[in-house]
């Protein structure tokens, strides 16, 4: 039995990190299927944000808003006030007096990012909506970027990409290596199938592919799901840039992957049934390797290790996999302490947001969908 449970965990591991990535990277090699992008393709645009008490970083967003090279008469910006109690209003209302394209809407009761971009899309005017967060700011030409692909009829939804940088200006946060590594393997499925989940921070929906959704689902990873059932296709383009500052301990990051995987876990058990209900089977099955396989990461290292421990005489293969996983915890221990290389902190961050993804689904199931969250820049 210890025998079958090490290598279906070392199988099931060896294809979630590799065998899916290097299937989806032959497969495009074989046939890469190319949206039909038009850099003259401009409809007229409509970027949705929601903010609850974002007075530190409302007025650099409206001016970054101000400053996208895009025809200013094809662009427009609904930001939802979501019972702000601090100064986000007034300063979103001082822009507004010089820039008609600004539009206030006012939540007096909080009811949550959902319930806001319903409100907004509904007096949204633009064939193509951008969601978009307060802190995170667009390179120039990324609405251009976003928008091009929307001249091939077959896409339903673009996703960009985000920059994390620290604080204090400097470079990208949280490893750029284990990023590249998710790219590719957007990349791969935008090629072959559809992307799962978009980059909340900045991506692109066919105003006539939205639903108004319910409280309890998050927005980016439900998007790609609807625009798969109505027969489009959801793909990312990282060259459609923005960049976030981040100052956030690990606890404020575990809790933010906590509420993230609570509403995936959700997404994924009312979604699932109906994408293979629709025949929609290839796009369930990257749902299956890029999703519930990963977050179910901890689990199989640990049933495995267990089995390779009762089978250490049987092969040096047994020791050698406990070995590696001692020192990626042991890794993983001294970049939880602040010590160590890069090396050490990646090692901490992947033990820890696998560990929320577990912690995620149990808030769920004990009834925790939250509606509401304060976002990291509050």
């Amino acid at each position: 039995m210890a025998f079958f449970i090490f290598w279906i965990c070392f199988i099931t591991l060896g294809y979630a990190f590799m065998g899916y990535p290097l299937l989806l990277r032959g497969i495009t090699l074989l046939h890469l299927r190319r949206p039909l992008a038009d850099e003259r393709f401009t409809p007229l645009v409509t970027l949705i944000l929601s903010v609850y008490n974002e007075e530190a970083v409302m007025g650099e967003k409206i001016r970054n808003f101000q400053a996208l090279r895009y025809p200013a008469d094809k662009l427009e910006f609904i930001i939802v006030a979501d019972g702000c109690d601090d100064g986000t209003e007034v300063i979103v209302r001082s822009h507004a007096k010089g820039d008609p394209r600004i539009l206030l809407l006012r939540q007096e009761v909080r009811g949550g990012k959902t319930v806001a971009l319903n409100r907004g899309v509904a007096r949204s005017r633009g064939s193509v909506l951008i969601f978009t967060d307060a802190n995170s700011l667009f390179a120039e030409d990324a609405v251009s970027k976003l928008v091009r692909h929307f001249a091939d009829p077959g896409i339903g939804l673009v996703s960009g990409r985000s920059l994390y940088l620290d604080s204090a200006g400097g470079g990208e946060r949280n490893g750029g290596a284990y990023r590249a590594y998710e790219e590719m393997i957007k990349e791969g499925e935008s090629a072959v199938v559809s992307i799962i989940g978009a980059d909340g921070a900045i991506y692109a929906l066919r105003r006539d592919l939205y639903e108004p959704l319910e409280p309890r689902y998050i927005n980016d990873f439900l998007h790609t799901v609807q625009v798969v059932l109505r027969g489009y296709r959801a793909i990312s383009d990282p060259e459609a840039l923005c960049r976030e500052s981040v100052d956030e301990s690990y606890e404020g990051e575990f809790r933010r992957q906590t509420r993230i995987m609570a509403q995936s876990w959700l997404i994924f058990i009312t979604q699932f049934g109906r994408l293979v209900m629709k025949g929609r089977l290839l796009y369930a099955a990257a749902m299956i390797s890029h999703k519930l396989l990963r977050w179910m990461t901890l689990p199989l290292v640990m049933a495995m290790v267990g089995a390779g421990l009762l089978l250490l005489r049987e092969g040096t293969i047994y020791g050698a996999v406990c070995v590696v996983v001692l020192a990626a915890l042991l890794l993983a221990l001294a970049g939880a302490v602040g010590r160590g290389g890069g090396i050490s902190r990646a090692a901490y961050l992947f033990i820890l947001l696998h560990f929320a993804a577990l912690y995620g689904f149990v808030k769920l199931v004990s009834g925790n969908q939250y509606t509401t969250w304060n976002p990291r820049a509050n």
